[in-house]
């Protein structure tokens, strides 16, 4: 337990640094006999003593009040420096932020407000997780990270809070060789008897094949796969169609080969992409800034990108 206070320490170093009590109150703004009790109840405290007094020629330290004293500078400067990045945690300039996302969502939302929340916060620290939405609901639950900006996919209202950020229809993704791709959007007739590359469902929420069964779409589901970049590197050469909230990075698959995103005409529906943070934790008011630029960089031009009105 520790017998002393950060207050003592200051009494203590001020005294030995102005070489008497008096000199020490004079430059702290407060009375001789504060600074003398401190100093009292600190050798007391400690067992040691830690001044020599000479009436004519005020205060030294003694042998251990000197090994003592540099001790409390040290701790005294690391006080300091506490005191001083608790307010810049306060005030934002510096922390950490951990979000997690789905990669499609990490390059649309996500990698823009980095980029544009670090130019007004540097010091600040931000760790991104990608991964799939039951790894992403466990670690928010076990305050891994602060929040998420996911597609919905069903949350618990009891758990999670959620804010939506925006509503996406599903587009079609195409090969660029497809005769379909010439089109500015797709019927849901153009889409009879083409093959579905679908990705395996990742949460409870309705599927992009689900939205097509509703709208009385029944395709046939040659591949399934957890991952989306290898579906649409399916849909690339030529394999069949898939439903997706954004077209891949530069109209490309990891395989090099050129697909297009349409628009659907007909409305079966959308997806919500939210932001869910936990109940149990609190939002801190940084979190809050960074999570508004969340917001912000929704008006990006990435989110109009293959929209149309009419076909050919």
């Amino acid at each position: 337990m520790v017998r002393f206070t950060l207050r003592q320490l200051t009494y203590l170093t001020e005294t030995a640094q102005r070489g008497g009590i008096a000199q020490a109150a004079r430059h702290l703004n407060v009375s001789a006999a504060a600074i003398a009790a401190a100093i009292d109840k600190l050798e007391a405290a400690t067992g040691l003593t830690l001044f020599d007094r000479f009436p004519a020629q005020g205060m030294r330290l003694t042998r251990a009040g000197k090994e003592f004293a540099a001790q409390a500078s040290a701790l005294m400067s690391q006080a300091g420096a506490l005191d001083r990045h608790a307010e810049d945690l306060t005030a934002g300039r510096t922390g950490a932020i951990h979000i997690g996302t789905h990669h499609a969502l990490a390059q649309k939302i996500v990698l823009p407000a980095v980029l544009a929340f670090r130019e007004s916060h540097p010091g600040v620290r931000i760790e991104v997780m990608e991964a799939d939405y039951p790894k992403l609901i466990e670690a928010l639950d076990a305050g891994e990270i602060d929040a998420l900006v996911v597609f919905d996919q069903g949350f618990d209202s009891s758990r999670h809070e959620i804010e939506v950020l925006t509503k996406l229809p599903p587009m079609v993704l195409l090969s660029a060789a497809h005769e379909l791709a010439v089109k500015i959007r797709i019927r849901l007739a153009d889409l009879a008897g083409l093959p579905y590359i679908a990705v395996s469902p990742a949460g409870p929420g309705p599927s992009y094949l689900q939205l097509l069964q509703a709208a009385g779409v029944h395709p046939e589901v040659p591949f399934q796969s957890q991952s989306r970049e290898l579906v649409q590197a399916y849909v690339g050469k030529g394999l069949g169609f898939t439903l997706v909230g954004f077209p891949p990075k530069q109209n490309h698959t990891i395989e090099g080969d050129p697909v297009v995103a349409r628009p659907i005409r007909e409305d079966i529906g959308h997806y919500k992409v939210v932001i869910a943070c936990s109940r149990k934790a609190i939002r801190s008011e940084l979190i809050n800034k960074f999570l508004a630029v969340c917001e912000s960089s929704i008006s990006s031009s990435s989110f109009k990108g293959n929209q149309g009105s009419e076909d050919p």
